[in-house]
């Protein structure tokens, strides 16, 4: 999960980033009830401490957010290159750290103040879940996945650079078709975690205890299976071609629309801080 900073890459532009902002809270806390069944009064209580994470967020997290859409045009207008390239996935990953903790902050108190009922239902929708994944990944077709996976790629470029041409769609086939196929170790390893939540939870863990949990699983990835670390470091190098020679393709309108788009999102995040400022990242040119 990306969480905020996936957000602010799915919705792009001025007006919709600031309302999607702002408008935070609302959608947490809704995604919250519908998927835990909360009560009212549990809402209740958990409120005070999302007021205090989105708080915390838009004075810590949003200049490194706009930072890292900063140093990504930087790099743009540099031309993308293996350095600049290491650069943005370390940014990437810090920021998704961060953004993981504050989902952690979130979710822990929520967790430790279910129902018994509450976790029967959510034990029971992991369990189906689960059963789900299992069925997709039965009828795959590893030829279909891949152009679905292609299609889906296509279609996020062309969002930030206008239509791709030809040759550059196929730049983008042949990349994103050597990817590892790690779907199945995902689904395990995802089930195995949620299995060993359920588990602490049905013994009384408190907030403390399943935060150092959710941090572990989700933020340190402490028993990351190797399969699926080499396939995580895989996927980093294939984007970072992905970048490098679909940078060398992009005509002049394909590169003005990229880097318009990435100074309003630069300006926007500046824009929704108190004390504009960008903070600084891990690797910088």
């Amino acid at each position: 999960m990306l969480i905020m900073a996936a957000c602010v890459l799915a919705i792009g532009g001025c007006s919709r980033v600031s309302i999607a902002y702002n408008t935070a809270d609302f959608f947490a806390k809704q995604y919250a009830i519908d998927y835990l069944d909360l009560a009212s009064d549990q809402v209740r209580r958990w409120e005070p401490r999302l007021e205090q994470e989105l708080a915390r967020h838009r004075s810590q997290e949003l200049p490194h957010l706009a930072a890292f859409f900063d140093q990504t045009l930087g790099a743009s207008r540099a031309g993308f290159d293996a350095v600049n390239m290491a650069c943005l996935t370390s940014a990437f990953l810090a920021l998704y750290k961060r953004h993981a903790r504050l989902a952690v902050a979130l979710a822990a108190p929520l967790l430790a103040d279910l129902t018994p009922a509450q976790l029967r239902a959510l034990e029971r929708r992991f369990r189906e879940e689960a059963e789900e994944d299992e069925a997709d990944l039965a009828k795959r077709d590893t030829a279909w996945e891949k152009e679905k996976r292609a299609r889906r790629y296509i279609e996020a470029i062309e969002d930030w650079t206008g239509p791709l041409r030809p040759g550059q769609a196929h730049i983008v086939r042949h990349v994103t078709g050597r990817m590892p196929e790690s779907e199945a170790a995902v689904v395990d390893y995802r089930t195995r975690k949620r299995r060993q939540l359920i588990e602490r939870l049905k013994r009384g863990a408190g907030e403390r205890e399943i935060a150092a949990f959710m941090t572990s699983w989700l933020v340190d990835f402490s028993d990351l299976p190797p399969r699926l670390r080499r396939a995580g470091d895989e996927i980093e190098a294939r984007v970072s071609e992905l970048f490098i020679r679909l940078d060398a393709s992009l005509d002049a309108a394909q590169q003005a629309r990229l880097e318009k788009r990435l100074e309003q999102l630069r300006d926007d995040l500046l824009r929704l801080q108190k004390r504009p400022r960008l903070a600084p990242l891990p690797c910088q040119r």
